[in-house]
């Protein structure tokens, strides 16, 4: 979920599979920073619900009542992006492995509600990569779409670090934020992904022709904006 400090004026949005979680135990431990909203399953503001949802946005806050635009322009607001070829192999090997249950540390309960999520996961199970991606990503493309949901969180963000140099994107949060002391992003959730017997693959190595095409339509504005390419 965001992660807000009153006392340093910052609110971090955790945008999907970049290391957010990672970021959020930092802030929570080191920078006074604290889980929002901080109810553990709804809060409720001038009569409207947030539910505590860990990808919570700008607009999810706005729209539930709990900050006015104006109160959220006042922080730094800050998130993390990540190359979107490493990044949708890293999904599919995460929904091959996930266990839908109500254990915290292996689980994921709160699929059970999402269907699409759901469905994607039985597909990475039983597809290889190429076809799991284009039953994700294929109709998108059919329509001659984009995939908008990264820019609700880069959109409004201040400063955006950059998953394959994530510490180096934190020591620049931390200068803005006036901490001259060293903080460390430790790894964490980190499942092992790529490891096979040879060792870790590459997540070129994953993609073909066709794949390949499927990202870089689908993902162009993301590509362009942040200047990523394959491999």
């Amino acid at each position: 979920m965001p992660v807000y400090s009153a006392s340093r004026q910052y609110m971090f949005f955790a945008n999907p599979q970049t290391a957010s979680k990672a970021v959020s135990q930092a802030l929570i431990a080191h920078l006074d920073g604290a889980p929002f909203p901080r109810k553990t399953r709804k809060a409720v503001a001038e009569g409207k619900v947030l539910e505590r949802n860990y990808h919570g946005t700008y607009d999810d806050i706005v729209e539930a009542g709990l900050m006015s635009v104006e109160e959220l322009e006042k922080l730094f607001k800050f998130c993390a992006v990540r190359n979107p070829f490493d990044l949708m192999v890293s999904r599919y090997l995460k929904r091959q492995r996930t266990i839908v249950d109500d254990n915290k540390d292996t689980g994921m309960a709160w699929a059970r509600e999402r269907k699409t999520v759901l469905t994607s996961m039985e597909k990475a199970r039983d597809l290889p990569f190429g076809e799991w991606l284009q039953a994700e990503l294929g109709n998108i493309a059919e329509r001659g779409r984009t995939v908008k949901a990264p820019f609700k969180y880069l959109d409004h963000a201040d400063y955006v670090m950059r998953f394959e140099s994530l510490q180096e994107g934190f020591d620049e949060v931390l200068k803005r934020l006036g901490v001259s002391e060293p903080i460390e992003v430790a790894p964490r959730n980190v499942t092992g992904e790529r490891v096979a017997e040879g060792g870790k693959k590459h997540f070129t190595e994953y993609y073909d022709a066709s794949s390949r095409q499927l990202i870089d339509k689908v993902y162009a504005p993301l590509l362009e904006r942040f200047g990523y390419s394959f491999g």
